[in-house]
């Protein structure tokens, strides 16, 4: 049976930072789904240039998909985009060429971040994190120009956004932190500005989490913690926010603002204990100290 998602959920919030580093997200539990990748043919319309360059004679698919930021996240909304519309072009684009190659063999055409030459698509959703750019606003609204008006443009925000920090009750109308009390916030809120100026919707997932990625993996690291046990924390696995994310997308909503969790808050002890029980991690949590 499919995962059951939450959307228009509330959810218990602790502030997480976003994006959160690849050694310090939540838990672990094993996927519930899991799809082999699709294979491709060799992709034509590689560009390793600012844009992805589409001749005037290749017609823009009503399905096709642009990934700006195909990381963990955005190759998970790939792959389950693809196994949904196996015609569709996948485009994806990225700060560097580092992982172009890597890109094409799971069937994603890679580009530089920047303008489209010539068409535009019908899906765009934004997965890149703020910590690479000087601009992150000025990234959604060269994101939203790349974006036919068509279909679905989704950013992933996070629900740092929160004015939430002591194990309080949040939905996607709660109050957020005002403009000018943090700088991290206020990038993540003016990108959103942009996206929903734009027609687009705003996806805020709280904490991200795979078994290898995850703040169980940094605290079993340090094995104890000099944190308070019974902090809340909200989370979602990679696998069903990418699910999340598409499911918003079918619907060619506009406008709206989104809250993605498991509705499964746990606290940091209740965290590590299912670690400690699992037994599919190396060496023992002992525990937080704060």
């Amino acid at each position: 049976p499919e995962p059951i998602y939450k959307a228009m959920a509330s959810t218990y919030h602790y502030r997480l930072p976003y994006p959160l580093p690849l050694t310090a997200a939540p838990p672990a539990s094993a996927s519930r789904c899991r799809f082999p990748m699709a294979s491709t043919a060799p992709l034509e319309g590689v560009s390793h240039d600012a844009g992805v360059t589409v001749s005037t004679s290749e017609s823009v698919g009503q399905n096709d998909l642009l990934i700006v930021g195909p990381g963990v996240l955005g190759r998970i909304v790939a792959e389950k985009w693809r196994q949904e519309h196996p015609d569709c072009k996948i485009y994806g684009q990225t700060a560097t060429t580092d992982h172009h190659s890597e890109l094409t063999k799971i069937g994603i055409i890679p580009s530089l971040k920047g303008p489209r030459v010539d068409q535009k698509v019908p899906y765009v959703i934004f997965c890149a994190p703020p910590y690479r750019t000087d601009d992150y606003p000025g990234d959604l609204r060269v994101a939203a120009s790349n974006w036919s008006g068509e279909g679905s443009f989704l950013f992933t925000s996070s629900t740092a956004v929160y004015d939430c920090n002591d194990n309080g009750f949040c939905g996607e109308d709660s109050p957020c932190v005002p403009i000018g009390m943090s700088p991290r916030t206020d990038v993540l809120l003016k990108a959103e500005n942009v996206v929903l100026e734009a027609g687009g919707c705003a996806l805020r997932l709280a904490g991200l989490y795979k078994k290898d990625q995850g703040p169980h993996v940094f605290w079993l690291s340090k094995g104890t913690v000099d944190a308070r046990p019974d902090l809340i924390i909200s989370m979602i696995h990679y696998e069903d926010a990418a699910s999340l994310g598409i499911a918003i997308m079918k619907r060619r909503l506009r406008g709206r603002v989104f809250v993605g969790c498991d509705n499964q808050p746990l606290s940091r002890q209740e965290i590590m204990d299912r670690v400690n029980r699992s037994g599919k991690f190396d060496g023992k949590f002992e525990g937080f100290t704060g």
